[in-house]
C-alpha cells in the first residue's frame, strides 16, 4: 500500500496537502535563520540601550531552540488528545502571529517571550507533518517523502536565509520577521486539505504496532547518541578551524555550509537505498559518514578538504533523520505516532544540547582535535554495531517493522 485516505481528492488538492506538511522542515529551520543576518543590526541596536548587545542578539536568535528540543514532545502528546489537523492549524496561525510580534515587541522581554513561543509552535508544526505524512503514506512512498521533508527544509532554509539577507539590508534588523507570516497562509491551505485519517484505515496497517512510545525508547536514545556526534562539525567545528589558522567568518561559513548541503544530500539518498539495504544497513552508512567526516575534520587544514568532510559528516545527518523518523513510525501506532514523532525530533535538539558537554570535556583532556577524533571513533564504533546487528538478524532487508 502506498497511500492511505485519499479517496476520489484530485491530484491538484493531494498536491496542495503535500505542499503543506513539506513546509514544516522550512517553517522550524527559519526560526533560527531568518533573523541571523540582522544580528549585528540587532546587536548595535540593543548596545545602544545600555546592553551587551552581542550577547543579548545571540540569546534572541537561540532561544527558541530548547523550547523545540522539549516543546515537540509535549505537541505530540497534545495532538493524541485534540487530533492532528487542530494543533496542526493552531500552531500554523501561532507561527505567524508570534513570529510577526517580535517586529513589533515594544520591548526585550516581548521580543524573548515571542521568539519562545514561535519555537513552540514551529516545533508542533513539524512534528505533525511528519506523523501526518505516516497517516497518508506508508511504504516506500513514505520513507521517499520522509527524506524529501529533510531535503526541502534544507532548501528552503538556504532561501529563507538570503531573503532575510536582503530584507535586512532594505529594512532594518526587523524586516526579516515579516518571513514568519508564512504562516498564515499555510493555516488556510491546511484548513483546507489536512484532515484526520479515519481509524479504519490507520487501523489496517497498524494491527502490529505498539500503541504506547515506549515501545520506540531504543530509538529517542539512538537518536540522542547519534546527535550529539553529529552536531560536532556544526557547533565546534569554528573552533577547530580556528585551531588551524582560518579564522575569516565567511570562509569558516562557507565550509560549514556544506554541512546542509550535504544534509540535503543525505536525506534525498534515504528514499533511494532504505528499500534496498534495510534499516540496519542505513544507520551503519550514518554512522560510518559521521565517523569519517568527523575525523576527516580534524586532521586537515585545507580548506577544499576541511568542506568536503563537512558535506560527509552532513550526509551522515540527512540520512539519520528520515530514518529514525521511519523507525519510528514503523514501530508505533498511528495513535502514537505524533507523540513518537515529537520525541524523535525533541531528541535531535537534547542532543544539540548535550554536545558542548560532551566534547568540552574532551577538549580540555585531548584538544579540540583530539575531541573530534574520540568523536569520529565512537561513530566508527557505533557504524561496527550496526552492521553486526544486521548480520546476527540476517543479510535480508527487513520488509516489516525496522
Amino acid at each position: 500500500m502506498a497511500r492511505l485516505a485519499q479517496g476520489n481528492e484530485s491530484g491538484l488538492f493531494r498536491a496542495v496537502r503535500l505542499f503543506v506538511l513539506m513546509a514544516g522542515g522550512v517553517l522550524a529551520g527559519a526560526v533560527q535563520l531568518a533573523i541571523l543576518p540582522a544580528m549585528t543590526q540587532m546587536a548595535a541596536h540593543f548596545s545602544e540601550n545600555g546592553g551587551d548587545g552581542a550577547f543579548i542578539a545571540q540569546n534572541v536568535t537561540t532561544i527558541a531552540a530548547p523550547v523545540m528540543a522539549f516543546g515537540a514532545p509535549l505537541i505530540g502528546w497534545l495532538a493524541g488528545i485534540l487530533g492532528k489537523r487542530k494543533v496542526l492549524l493552531a500552531a500554523a496561525v501561532i507561527y505567524g502571529a508570534a513570529g510577526i510580534a517580535g517586529a513589533a515587541a515594544p520591548d526585550l522581554w516581548t521580543l524573548l517571550a515571542s521568539r519562545l513561543i514561535l519555537g513552540l509552535a514551529a516545533a508542533g508544526y513539524v512534528t505533525i507533518a511528519v506523523a501526518l505524512v505516516g497517516d497518508y503514506y506508508a511504504g516506500e512512498a513514505r520513507d521517499k517523502l520522509i527524506g524529501w521533508f529533510s531535503v526541502v527544509g534544507g532548501g528552503g532554509t538556504m532561501l529563507v536565509l538570503f531573503a532575510a539577507g536582503k530584507l535586512t539590508e532594505f529594512g532594518g534588523w526587523h524586516a526579516p520577521f515579516f518571513l514568519y507570516l508564512a504562516g498564515f497562509p499555510l493555516a488556510i491551505l491546511a484548513f483546507f486539505t489536512v484532515f484526520e485519517v479515519p481509524r479504519a484505515a490507520a487501523a489496517s496497517v497498524a494491527s502490529a504496532r505498539s500503541d504506547s512510545v515506549r515501545g520506540a525508547a531504543g530509538i529517542f536514545v539512538l537518536v540522542i547518541l547519534i546527535s550529539i556526534v553529529m552536531y560536532a562539525v556544526t557547533i565546534q567545528g569554528t573552533f577547530l578551524m580556528a585551531s588551524e589558522g582560518i579564522v575569516n567568518p565567511s570562509t569558516q561559513s562557507n565550509i560549514l555550509l556544506l554541512a546542509t548541503v550535504g544534509s540535503m544530500a543525505g536525506a534525498y539518498l534515504f528514499g533511494l537505498i532504505r528499500p534496498r539495504l534495510g534499516f540496519h544497513l542505513v544507520l551503519a552508512l550514518v554512522w560510518a559518514a559521521l565517523a569519517i567526516g568527523t575525523i576527516g575534520f580534524a586532521s586537515t587544514p585545507n580548506v577544499f578538504l576541511l568542506a568536503l568532510f563537512a558535506g560527509l559528516a552532513g550526509m551522515g545527518s540527512g540520512l539519520m533523520q528520515p530514518l529514525t523518523q521511519s523507525a519510528v513510525l514503523n514501530i508505533l501506532s498511528p495513535a502514537a505516532a505524533a507523540r513518537g514523532v515529537g520525541l524523535a525530533v525533541g531528541c535531535i535538539f537534547l542532543g544539540q544540547f548535550l554536545n558542548p558537554y560532551v566534547l568540552s570535556p574532551l577538549r580540555a583532556a585531548f584538544g579540540v582535535q583530539g575531541a573530534f577524533v574520540a568523536a569520529g571513533a565512537a561513530a566508527a564504533l557505533g557504524a561496527a554495531l550496526a552492521v553486526i546487528w544486521r548480520l546476527r538478524i540476517g543479510l535480508r532487508p527487513a520488509r516489516a517493522g525496522l
